[in-house]
């Protein structure tokens, strides 16, 4: 009885897998600098899940360890093409995003007036 298949599982999976690429694509293509907008909703309502700070603060060290200065590369994330980002950082662009809202979330709170100049917000 070990290989019955569970298609309710099988259901939320597949839906789950959907609605990740679905997210993964709205961000390629609406999630722009000249679209802070979008940026900033997808920041209100934690679309995305906020990563464990150990992980981003490993993320900052790696960052340094490459002498890459981070406001850069969040910014990059947000203007390039996921392939042109890539290739110039060699890094996971889908998984630098995530880290960018992570990063938005945390200068958000903490920082509201360092956020907004960030995304271009500011009048």
């Amino acid at each position: 009885m070990d290989n019955v298949i569970d298609f309710i599982a099988k259901k939320k999976e597949r839906e789950e897998r959907q609605r990740a690429q679905d997210l993964e694509h709205y961000v390629a293509y609406h999630c722009k600098l000249h679209q802070p907008e979008n940026i900033d909703a997808l920041v209100e309502r934690k679309v995305l899940e906020v990563k464990d700070h150990t992980l981003f603060l490993g993320f900052l060290s790696i960052l340094k360890d490459e002498d890459i200065e981070p406001l850069e590369i969040f910014q990059d994330v947000f203007t390039f093409e996921p392939a042109r980002f890539e290739m110039n950082y060699n890094m996971k662009w889908w998984s630098v995003v995530q880290l960018a809202f992570t990063f938005l979330s945390i200068l958000k709170e903490n920082e509201p007036h360092t956020y907004a100049d960030f995304l271009g917000l500011s009048e």
